[in-house]
């Protein structure tokens, strides 16, 4: 289950990059998709100590 939270959360990232925006919308975009990319980096962290969700 844990793969596929990363699966999904690289999906929502993506999406994020292909969606058009300016200004500070674009800037709250990238904030979105560094916060998403932490989750990506826990998420595997905790996977590779065993930990399932």
């Amino acid at each position: 289950m844990t793969e596929n939270l990363i699966k999904d959360v690289k999906k929502i990232q993506q999406a994020l990059i292909n969606k058009e925006s300016v200004g500070d919308e674009f800037e709250e975009k990238m904030e979105a998709i560094h916060k998403l990319e932490e989750v990506a980096d826990y998420l595997k962290d905790a996977l590779g100590r065993g930990i399932e969700f």
